[in-house]
This record gives structure tokens, sequence and C-alpha cells, in this order.
């Protein structure tokens, strides 16, 4: 009993340290964020989305509309040139059709699960996106990859996610973001609050851009 009184205290202490959308929007580079801009870049992508969730995923389990449309707009905005993709999929195609229309862009995409690569490679082909840099997560780690403008973290399911959290957080640019998905699960948003806490980190809530229609929603992460 102490001690689940205990962690409810810490949550909400965690909780009460995390910065608000409002504050998110007023810094740079993510002052020029435009909500008319991320619902273009929504309607841009909603075809694409009603494929992805039709013929390759559940619609509960592939990143939902609003994250898709809030990530192209932050790569649009801040011309990022180096995006990482931990857990593919529609992320890995929406980081890609960004890259298509931006010159010099590099994208990583990473998964835990070889199969599923696979099908996120073909559904790349199928839209005649780039198919380089896909990794096996051990393939990954042992890249020495880092400088990333932006990670989108979404790999696994969230017991397995949290894992990741402090490595991702060295990996990003001293500008970059990093951008956690489900954090919509209590347990999964004190865990990585927690191991947040114990970084030079920022965290933002994301979820007024970002809250789908099974109550997911994100936060971003940056660099102190």
């Amino acid at each position: 009993m102490l001690n689940r009184i205990l962690r409810k205290f810490k949550s909400i202490s965690l909780r009460l340290g995390m910065k608000t959308f409002d504050q998110f929007k007023n810094i740079k580079p993510f002052d020029r964020l435009d909500s008319n801009i991320i619902e273009q870049n929504r309607k841009m992508l909603e075809p694409y989305y009603k494929e992805y969730v039709r013929d390759i995923s559940r619609a509960d389990m592939a990143a939902s509309i609003e994250l898709a449309a809030f990530m192209f707009s932050i790569c649009k905005l801040n011309n990022y040139t180096k995006l990482l993709d931990m857990g593919s999929g529609l992320s890995s195609f929406v980081f890609r059709l960004y890259a298509k229309e931006t010159p010099g862009v590099k994208v990583y995409s990473v998964d835990d699960d070889a199969a599923w690569l696979e099908k996120t490679r073909a559904f790349l082909r199928l839209h005649q996106l780039d198919t380089q840099n896909l990794f096996t997560l051990d393939q990954f780690l042992t890249s020495k990859e880092s400088g990333f403008d932006c990670i989108l973290h979404d790999l696994n399911f969230v017991e397995v996610r949290i894992n990741y959290v402090d490595h991702l957080i060295k990996l990003i640019d001293k500008d970059g973001l990093l951008v956690l998905d489900d954090v919509h699960k209590p347990d999964y948003m004190y865990a990585a609050l927690k191991v947040l806490s114990k970084t030079k980190a920022k965290v933002y809530t994301l979820k007024p851009v970002t809250i789908d229609g099974y109550g997911r929603f994100a936060m971003g992460v940056t660099k102190d």
C-alpha cells in the first residue's frame, strides 16, 4: 500500500514537471507550427493512411493520422535532414514521403521484427519511395548512427519500448526532437518520465495535436 502511494505521488510530481504544448510552440524552431498547416497535411496524408489501415495494419495498431500529420508538418517546417523511425510502418512512409519532396534527407527505419520490416519495405516500394536504411534493431544498435534531427519512438509494445528511451535521447542533435507515442498509457508515461528526469531533457505534452479516437497521444522531448 505504501509503495503504491509513494509511486502515485512520484507520478504526479513527474507529470507536473512536464511542459505544456503552448510552451512547446513558444520555442524555436517549433514556433512556426500552425494548426492550418497540420490540417492541410492531414488531408494530404489521409488517402495513404486509409490504404495502410485497410491493407497493412489495424487502425488501433498503426500510427494515427493525427500523429502522422504532426510529424510531417514539423519535418517540413524545420527542414529536418536526418530522421529515425523506431518502429517501422506508416511513420516510415510519412518520413520517406517528406524525404522524396526534400533533397538531402536521410531516413532510417528500425524494427525488432524482421518480417514487419519487410512489410514496410513492400509498402514503400508500392508508392515508389526510398527503401534504403531499413534496419533490424540489432543492426541499428551496432551502426553507431547519431545526430538525428527528429526521432519517432514507436517500437514494439511499450514494455519493450521503454528500454530504449535513455539511449534515444543521446542520439538526437542538440536542437532535435524525440517524440514518444502512446503516453496515454499511465505506466508507460510514468516510466518514460522517470527515465527522462535523470537526463538533461525537457518534456512537452503533444496531446492537443496528436490525440486520436482511441485516446492515444504523444509527448516531445528536447535536450536542455
